[in-house]
């Protein structure tokens, strides 16, 4: 296939409509395990050919390079260089390491063969708009990589909805002595609220965030959350929100959906693993 006819197949164009449904949406409105690895799979299987299609000579070794580019992405090793770009440009860039996403390499075999096959399959045929459609796919294509990782930089500010429970194999009373143990005050509040009645829910303040190498990110003010008795021996705790340090209120939805990604990771990874 002509190398310039790469993102004209109809491949390519379904990888892309599907990387950018599942960031965009299907992510959002149904996160799980299905949605963590879309992404992933679609990005490997267009990625190499986004490369191949603006620099043919890579045609037959872009699939290798993009494995271990991939592999090399989701190391801690990779973390100081996030952090360092983090604090010090104008984007923020969004990782999650997960080693079971390296099952998405098993899409890189067909990507080089579409690559390299000498059939052309082209999706659109019509000399007049190939050269219009190419530089609109390759621009679209480009987008939807950098949306996958990075975003624009705002401040994190105001309060974020997290909504996400766990269920850990303590008794309630065990969960308020662990957070305390970790160092954190477990206070009890208890709200009148015109719509809803009485509302209940725990308070944790002045939580600094670090990253991996123990950077400070940001303090969050405040974590909301809910402890319900399962059975005798095991708590569901259920994050409301968290406050952060400085006040305002954020209004890009996508901004939003990407802290709460960002916070309900750390929590878990930071405060829930310790208590279980």
């Amino acid at each position: 296939m002509k190398q310039k006819e790469l993102i004209l197949n109809h491949y390519f164009i379904i990888g892309l409509v599907v990387l950018l449904l599942n960031d965009f949406y299907l992510k959002y409105e149904f996160g799980n395990l299905t949605t963590g690895k879309l992404s992933d799979f679609a990005g490997l299987l267009i990625f190499p050919m986004f490369v191949a299609s603006i620099i043919p000579r890579f045609r037959k070794s872009i699939s290798l390079i993009t494995g271990i580019g991939f592999i090399i992405w989701k190391l801690p090793l990779f973390t100081p260089i996030i952090d360092f770009v983090n604090q010090t440009s104008f984007i923020s860039i969004h990782r999650v390491i997960d080693y079971s996403d390296y099952i998405a390499l098993l899409i890189l075999p067909l990507s080089h063969y579409l690559i390299n096959r000498k059939e052309s399959h082209v999706l659109i045929t019509k000399e007049k708009i190939k050269s219009v459609s190419r530089f609109a796919l390759l621009g679209i294509a480009f987008f939807a990589f950098c949306s996958t990782s990075v975003i624009w930089k705002e401040t994190p500010q105001g309060t974020i909805l997290i909504d996400k429970s766990y269920n850990i194999k303590l008794p309630k009373d065990s969960v308020i002595s662990s957070i305390k143990q970790l160092g954190y005050n477990c206070d009890f509040y208890q709200r009148d609220s015109l719509n809803y009645g009485f509302i209940s829910y725990y308070q944790t303040d002045n939580i600094v965030r670090e990253s991996e190498n123990s950077i400070v990110i940001d303090t969050i003010a405040n974590v909301k959350y809910q402890l319900e008795d399962i059975n005798p021996k095991k708590t569901k705790l259920t994050i409301i929100n968290v406050t952060l340090s400085k006040e305002g209120n954020i209004q890009n939805w996508k901004t939003l959906k990407s802290l709460r990604n960002q916070y309900s990771l750390w929590l878990k990874n930071n405060l829930i693993e310790k208590i279980d």
